[in-house]
């Protein structure tokens, strides 16, 4: 984008402005844009931008594509600034979501921002190679925006395990999603990496909606403590997620789309 691209793109005034960030290999017409972009356009007037950092996020160094993910939140930034300051954009319009090595890239555009602090950042399954770190600033974490919301799909292989958002989503314990297997085209990892984006996308318009369940940790999930932690509180996965809840919430989906089930049942129900 440059000055007159900006002055002549058919914007939706004062509706909320989605940007989109791809992860390694990808591109703008690539996960999460194939399955989100859609779903916006679906149900809602939004204003979409679909960043394309491509060139520098190719196989095979992953290394390279890693350590560019700041200068594409960088460039991003400056972008950002540049609506809001001499287009009369407002910072509360904006929500990033990335996706995967994406994930990673909407971190950095929070610390390279200048024009304040955005209301929210949503990062799907973000990377997990070469951003275990305690450095806050070189890792997507909790203090991005004034809600961070993070979806877990393939924990510990692609995707990060650690709770890295003001409240975190494990989709069926995080790990690897029902359905998945290895095939010819595509491993059990990738397949469970790219529902990130899936789910996201149909929480966008579904009329069932993703609920999941409040627990103290992914440990006490996985050995099925969670029952004793006495949690009725339900919050819905997604788009609509309430925005002052917080800590780790844990729900399960089909197998195969559509994935979402809807309201959990009690055993005293």
């Amino acid at each position: 984008m440059d000055s007159k691209s900006l002055e002549t793109a058919p914007w939706v005034k004062n509706a909320p402005i989605k940007i989109l960030s791809h992860g390694y290999t990808g591109h703008k017409d690539f996960s999460p844009n194939t399955e989100i972009r859609p779903a916006y356009m679906q149900c809602c007037n939004y204003n979409i931008i679909s960043i394309d950092y491509n060139p520098i996020a190719r196989e095979p160094c992953y290394v390279s594509a890693a350590t560019n993910t700041e200068l594409v939140g960088k460039c991003t930034a400056q972008l950002i600034d540049e609506l809001i300051q001499n287009h009369n954009f407002s910072i509360s319009q904006f929500h990033l979501i990335g996706f995967s090595l994406g994930g990673q890239v909407v971190g950095y555009v929070a610390n390279y921002i200048k024009s304040g602090r955005f209301d929210r950042i949503t990062a799907l399954d973000p990377a997990m190679p070469l951003f275990v770190t305690h450095d806050k600033k070189k890792k997507i974490d909790s203090d991005d925006a004034n809600f961070v919301d993070v979806l877990h799909t393939n924990s510990l292989e692609k995707g990060k395990l650690e709770s890295c958002g003001k409240v975190d989503f494990y989709a069926n314990g995080g790990l690897t999603q029902p359905g998945c297997r290895t095939t010819k085209n595509e491993s059990s990892s990738s397949c469970s990496h790219a529902r990130a984006p899936q789910y996201y996308a149909e929480s966008i318009v579904t009329d069932v909606g993703f609920y999941a369940t409040k627990c103290y940790s992914w440990i006490s999930y996985m050995i099925g403590w969670c029952e004793l932690y006495d949690s009725n509180e339900d919050i819905l996965f997604g788009e609509y997620v309430t925005t002052n809840v917080s800590g780790l919430y844990f729900f399960r989906t089909n197998s195969e789309s559509p994935y979402a089930r809807g309201p959990n049942k009690r055993k005293s129900e």
